[in-house]
């Protein structure tokens, strides 16, 4: 096969995507070595070092760079996906910074078009996905995954009357990188998603949603960690990417507001907060000084 073939990422989806030449020059007769089979697919390498990713023995795509773990291999693609081949077949997954832009946004964030008519006839659209917050170590956070993930920087805007950052990205790109994993489907809801995060994504996109719309309550010496939403069904998905992880979060309760709408949380159990500090935690500096002091009493742990 032709060392020069690559798979173009179209629409994102690697392997709905189309052959197309790199513009090396192909080699007939390329030599590989077979590094990993799992089922159908299988990883060869190159006297060259670089990586052909097959299925039933035809070739997919070329790689330069592969992580090659005991039970998977990992390809770089763009956008901070990686292409994950292991026994239960080829998927997508986030690198951590992506996941957590990803909690952070789904928490405090949104992710929006606006079209809008022109003066002079037409239409234009803006894109705008962005992060919401009075606290400048969050902000921070979000801007450090976004420039590591997209290489762009935001805008930041104060509100004079609260004091609400708004940390803003105008990218049509980002906007539809998001939108294709429907990560705020609309105001007030998000999606977890689930199927392109592996356990160390799944902890990032927790302590991202978690920085943002997470409580850590201390009343009458007794502690609370708690998820909440107006989101029931995002908020599920949460529930569930815990017990992934082997945490067993409390079932979810609702509250009504006066104006009648209701929110929606639930509980880490107390036997179960040393293990969320350590595995998942938070940037938010007030939560971060309540688990360090929970941390050095040893509350929450186990019997």
């Amino acid at each position: 096969m032709g060392g020069g073939s690559a798979v173009k990422q179209h629409e994102r989806r690697f392997l709905q995507g189309e052959r197309e030449d790199t513009g090396k020059k192909k080699e007939c007769g390329e030599a590989y070595w077979s590094v990993k089979t799992f089922g159908e697919y299988e990883v060869r390498e190159t006297k060259g070092g670089e990586y052909g990713l097959f299925k039933k023995g035809n070739l997919v795509g070329m790689f330069v760079k592969a992580t090659v773990e005991e039970e998977r291999i990992l390809f770089p693609l763009s956008r901070g996906f990686m292409l994950e081949v292991s026994r239960r077949g080829v998927r997508e997954i986030t690198i951590p910074e992506k996941a957590l832009l990803m909690g952070m946004v789904a928490a405090d964030g949104s992710n929006r078009s606006r079209r809008e008519p022109r003066r002079r006839g037409g239409y234009r659209t803006d894109y705008l996905t962005a992060f919401y917050s009075d606290d400048l170590e969050l902000i921070r956070m979000f801007d450090e995954s976004a420039n590591r993930v997209y290489n762009l920087a935001s805008h930041h805007y104060v509100r004079k009357r609260n004091g609400l950052i708004t940390a803003a990205i105008y990218s049509k790109g980002i906007y539809y990188d998001l939108s294709d994993l429907n990560l705020k489907p609309g105001p007030y809801e998000f999606h977890a998603p689930r199927e392109h995060l592996d356990d160390e994504g799944k902890r990032a996109f927790l302590k991202g949603f978690f920085s943002g719309d997470g409580n850590v309550s201390v009343s009458g010496g007794e502690i609370t960690i708690r998820f909440y939403s107006r989101c029931r069904e995002g908020l599920e998905e949460l529930r569930q990417t815990l017990m992934d992880l082997g945490f067993h979060p409390r079932g979810i309760r609702e509250d009504r507001e006066p104006k009648g709408k209701s929110t929606y949380s639930f509980l880490i159990p107390r036997s179960e907060h040393i293990k969320f500090i350590n595995e998942i935690g938070s940037y938010r500096p007030k939560h971060v000084r309540i688990f360090e002091e929970m941390k050095r009493r040893g509350e929450g742990r186990e019997e």
